[in-house]
């Protein structure tokens, strides 16, 4: 039996967004240029880009708005920033697994350059003083190809490694967009970082699944060749720090 709310129920995903799920029918959204700029209830606008509201005692500057619809269901997904590619194919360098890193809680985004470091591997995370993420710092900076860390801002810290030298070439071809070049070792290390399958998106672009070329030529309206990657080529401007999307 489904209940029904009235309810708007904001909700952390992770410390880079918030959802809204609950009564979000009454929600009225505005675009601008194509884009989900703010959202409307009965009394006005509750959300826009540019917001920095507090869910659950964290600040999220709201730069992107997004509809999900789930069998029928329709909630909102306000971010800082997306997800970058880095974090996905990049960190597992690093070792160890998402739960490790604080994935799900502080974790923001990967990245593999700096306006003052050319290549690494830089993590941004939101600073806690909980006595594990201290912990957490101590052992970071323990890390063989750990390089400095800094604090961008009072709440956020960042980390920056080198590339490890095992996973240079993994790194370079990562630069060139060709995810199905990483060596097979690295494409399971990615796997088990994630804790993900074979069979998911991030498998199918690593082993340039049939399937998913069907669905992006169904979506393209075109024919994509067997010789080219199922994932766009990087942004490298996208996937460089810039402190003024997450404070």
């Amino acid at each position: 039996m489904a209940v029904k709310c009235d309810q708007l129920i904001y909700s952390p995903v992770n410390a880079l967004t918030f959802e809204i799920t609950g009564g979000t029918k009454i929600l009225v959204p505005h675009k601008v240029n194509g884009e989900i700029h703010s959202l409307e209830d009965a009394n006005g606008i509750i959300f826009s880009v540019g917001q920095v509201p507090t869910i659950k005692h964290f600040k999220y500057n709201i730069n992107f708005i997004e509809q999900k619809i789930t069998n029928g269901v329709v909630s909102y997904q306000l971010s800082m920033a997306k997800r970058t590619k880095a974090s996905t194919f990049v960190m597992p360098m690093l070792g160890g697994t998402r739960r490790l890193f604080f994935w799900s809680r502080l974790f923001l985004n990967c990245f593999i350059k700096t306006k003052d470091d050319g290549h690494c591997i830089a993590l941004l995370y939101r600073w806690s003083g909980d006595p594990l993420f201290l912990k957490f710092e101590k052992a970071l900076a323990q890390f063989r190809d750990f390089r400095k860390t800094y604090d961008p801002s009072t709440n956020t810290v960042l980390f920056i490694f080198n590339i490890p030298k095992r996973t240079k070439d993994d790194f370079t071809n990562f630069l060139e967009g060709k995810y199905s070049k990483f060596s097979e070792q690295y494409k399971l290390d990615i796997l088990r970082f994630h804790n993900i399958d074979d069979d998911g998106e991030v498998g199918q672009i690593l082993w340039k699944d049939p399937a998913r070329r069907v669905i992006m030529e169904e979506k393209l309206g075109c024919q994509i060749d067997l010789d080219s990657e199922l994932l766009s080529i990087i942004d490298e401007e996208k996937e460089t720090f810039n402190i003024e999307n997450y404070v």
